[in-house]
């Protein structure tokens, strides 16, 4: 509205039958082209932005919890995640199978984060060495345990379908749930992933 008033005034249009149509601007006998009032100077307008309070009153994150049981070989470190639960607090759960499957499959890529996934660079040229899925790993089925999910019954107030986002709640603390599982079993602290052979090893030794 700033700004249509803005173009009136410096058209010298001052009346309240403006009427901004097809690239021109009429008002009472006047019919002016919309460019004119641009080719002539700058026009400057300045408004601000009100946001509601929605934000204020409600939480409308997502939340989870994740937990996980893992088997490791004495003699050789390997570990095995055994169990996986997702606990998840999204609003209403609109399609439940949809949902599901979006937090199974965020938990297997969690998996693969946290155990298998190691982008390793040449330094000396800057190069992927492991750049394809020969190389790169990723879990496959038989890496992935029976895998459990859990809706809360909940609903977004501020959402008129009563709804949350369920997109990255199945991944987020997966990888955190494993390595706190593993210091559970041996005793080892990983802090940084993925937890591979050779640093269950070291922790061990």
């Amino acid at each position: 509205m700033k700004l249509r008033n803005a173009v009136a005034n410096k058209l010298e249009m001052h009346g309240t039958d403006v009427v901004f149509a097809d690239e021109r601007v009429r008002s009472g006998g006047r019919n002016v082209r919309l460019a004119e009032a641009a080719s002539s100077g700058e026009i400057v307008v300045e408004d601000t932005m009100e946001y509601g309070d929605l934000a204020k009153r409600y939480q409308q994150s997502t939340f989870g919890a994740h937990f996980v049981e893992v088997g490791v070989d004495a003699a050789t470190a390997e570990i095995r995640v055994r169990r996986m639960l997702a606990v998840c607090a999204a609003g209403r759960i609109l399609n439940p199978k949809a949902a599901r499957s979006q937090v199974i499959g965020a938990m297997t890529m969690g998996v693969g984060a946290a155990l298998m996934e190691d982008l390793v660079v040449d330094k000396r040229y800057g190069m992927f060495i492991n750049h394809d899925l020969a190389a790169y790993e990723v879990p496959v089925h038989a890496d992935i345990p029976h895998q459990e999910v859990v809706f809360l019954d909940e609903a977004d107030p501020t959402s008129s379908m009563k709804a949350k986002g369920v997109g990255e709640l199945g991944i987020c603390g997966v990888g955190a749930a494993i390595a706190n599982a593993l210091y559970n079993a041996t005793g080892v602290r990983v802090r940084d992933y993925p937890i591979t052979l050779d640093k269950i090893l070291m922790g061990i030794a």
